[in-house]
């Protein structure tokens, strides 16, 4: 376990020592014909890195995992549920080979940034991490739910097949991760994305202090903060934190209004922190996936955009709920109470397009969700 802890740390430390910027590029001579941008675009090393895992399965693992691409059942059967509390289809991380996990992270990266593939590595690691904290307070109760954190219980599962059609989509869910991805030609969907994380932040030992989703919290607690009181009044919908976020596993589209302030009524520097706080969710993709969507969110203008608090906005520390929202994107960020873990150290997030999720619009199929079964939020 501390050996992949110190993979994910090495891989940061070299993304945050990487020089951006086209000032060191090497120069392209005039002569030199450009390279085809459809072999250097996410749809494309997706799709080329979805076929090399497919090729390294065995006949009957490539049964198991590939479904029909308008199986809506399949589909939309996600849940941020540990695997005691909920049954997922597809193939188990736990029941991988070593070359096979690895052929999956490739298809991981090829589908996110750096940022992104981070977070939801993270996420998977520091289900270890609560099962090892979780053990002290272990009980019969607690037993199995404890035994099904962990970091090979994360499920992969295809829709259509990337190696003979151009559109297909795949999803990796389990404990507080669900990352639906579909390609449609040249584009590619990302939502529904669920990022959860518990413990929040690593309270001891030699991992003290680490956070897999770092600035979620910090990004929406930043733009409260600035708002004037007449703002506050506005922005803060409810004093009561909801259990969940609202627009969970199942839920979807069941926000039918907008609430909260609006971005045109906030100053040019508000509207900065909330384009920084929308960009921390939006650019877990890959650049060109995330420049297409945060263009759309643009276009709907600033009138359109809203951001919303439940519960107290003076303390970080506390729970408390936000939410942004338009036509074009929902962003749900919620503080809940630990359950493996002590206080509220334990966080649920999603990212959804409401016209867009599972990439339903540019495939003109309705999904209609999958209802997990009732029971405790986890």
């Amino acid at each position: 376990m501390r050996t992949s802890f110190y993979v994910l740390i090495l891989g940061a430390l070299l993304i945050s020592c990487g020089v951006e910027g086209s000032s060191m590029l090497p120069a392209v001579s005039a002569t030199e014909p450009s390279p085809s941008p459809d072999l250097h675009s996410s749809a494309a090393q997706m799709t080329a890195s979805a076929s090399v895992f497919l090729e390294g399965l065995s006949e009957a693992q490539r049964t198991s995992v590939l479904f029909a691409l308008d199986d809506s059942e399949a589909r939309t059967r996600w849940s941020n549920l540990p695997s005691a509390m909920f049954d997922r289809g597809g193939l188990r991380m736990g029941d991988l080979t070593d070359v096979q996990r690895q052929a999956l992270h490739a298809l991981l990266r090829a589908s996110t940034s750096s940022q992104g593939y981070h977070k939801i590595a993270g996420i998977i690691w520091i289900d270890d991490v609560l099962s090892a904290e979780a053990q002290a307070r272990r009980d019969g109760r607690m037993a199995r739910l404890i035994e099904s954190w962990s970091s090979e219980n994360y499920w992969v599962a295809f829709f259509g097949d990337p190696r003979t059609e151009k559109r297909w989509g795949w999803l990796i869910t389990g404990h507080h991760l669900a990352a639906s991805f579909t390609v449609v030609d040249s584009q590619v969907a990302f939502t529904p994305l669920f990022l959860g994380a518990e413990p929040y932040e690593i309270g001891s030992g030699p991992y003290a202090g680490f956070r897999a989703l770092p600035h979620e919290a910090e990004r929406g607690f930043e733009l409260v903060q600035s708002l004037t009181d007449a703002q506050r009044n506005v922005a803060v919908v409810s004093s009561e934190i909801p259990r969940d976020i609202l627009e969970g596993p199942g839920r979807k589209a069941s926000l039918e209004q907008f609430a909260g302030i609006t971005a045109a009524s906030l100053t040019a520097m508000q509207q900065r922190l909330l384009n920084h706080l929308i960009a921390e969710y939006v650019r877990n993709m890959d650049h060109d996936i995330a420049a297409s969507f945060l263009k759309e969110v643009e276009n709907d203008g600033l009138e359109a955009l809203h951001f919303a608090w439940m519960g107290p906005t003076d303390d970080i520390s506390k729970r408390y709920y936000y939410r942004v929202h338009s036509p074009s994107i929902l962003i749900e960020y919620v503080r809940e109470r630990g359950v493996g873990s002590e206080g509220a150290n334990h966080v649920h997030s999603i990212v959804r397009d409401p016209g867009n999720d599972y990439g339903e619009d540019w495939l003109q199929l309705h999904y209609e969700e999958h209802q997990r079964r009732a029971g405790p939020r986890r």
